[in-house]
């Protein structure tokens, strides 16, 4: 594991705790490690997916999602 990464990491696992307290409707995983974050939720037979390089980026992107939710 690189510098960049375990600063990232440290860091990271604060951010996705507050997205899993923030969205947890939402199921949220890094596809492989260093790669992109997606986020699933389900409803009914209705599933919606976002995608996103970073953590900053999928919380947007979770929000623009929950605010267009009726």
């Amino acid at each position: 594991m690189s510098e960049h990464q375990d600063a990232a990491g440290s860091a990271g696992s604060g951010k996705l705790a507050g997205l899993f307290r923030d969205y947890g409707r939402w199921e949220i995983e890094q596809l492989d490690p260093g790669s992109a974050w997606v986020a699933v939720t389900r409803n009914g037979s209705f599933v919606q997916v976002i995608a996103a390089h970073d953590l900053d980026e999928l919380r947007a992107e979770l929000k623009k999602a929950e605010a267009e939710d009726p």
